[in-house]
């Protein structure tokens, strides 16, 4: 299974368009956004992604998400926002996932050493983050698919099957 992994996208519709175009060509199953969708309409973007993705697609909000009930109207229709609006706990494949926008770095390292995880995501630094711990689980940020901040934007792509990352770079 491949799981698509997109956070701090900004409304950057061009960059959110490329990452769209680069999932559906490569068949991804999931994606998860960690956060910072920003306005309501991202939707008119994502509403690009297959038919497959948006059965699959999973949000947390971040700190500039801030009209959650118009983004939970809206992006709801094709995006499962989790309830509590923070924290994605979720299995695909078989791999217990943890989703957040912005964890504390104490609190990514006790996810990744708790043995309740297969895989850790967040957000919101604007750096992507690709490590594979010694107890096998991987911790992951995506990085900024807007480029605002570092001029790199990027997202992920995890294969289920070996726990590796790709980090693809749009610009």
């Amino acid at each position: 299974m491949l799981i698509g992994v997109i956070s701090d996208t900004h409304d950057h519709k061009d960059n959110i368009l490329k990452a769209i175009n680069i999932m559906n060509e490569r068949n991804v199953d999931v994606l998860i956004h960690c956060g910072d969708f920003c306005s309501p309409f991202v939707k008119i973007w994502f509403d690009k992604l297959n038919s497959t993705i948006k059965e699959n697609f999973f949000g947390v909000f971040g700190n500039n998400d801030g009209d959650h009930v118009f983004l939970r109207q809206n992006l709801g229709k094709i995006c499962k926002l989790v309830e509590n609006g923070h924290e994605l706990l979720q299995e695909f494949d078989g791999k217990k996932v943890y989703a957040s926008h912005m964890p504390k770095p104490k609190t990514i390292e006790a996810l990744t050493n708790s043995g309740n995880f297969d895989i850790v995501l967040s957000g919101h630094t604007h750096s992507y983050v690709h490590k594979k711990h010694d107890n096998g689980v991987l911790e992951l940020n995506p990085g900024e698919c807007c480029g605002y901040l570092t001029g790199d934007a990027t997202f992920a792509i995890i294969n289920t099957k070996n726990l590796e990352a790709e980090i693809i770079h749009l610009e």
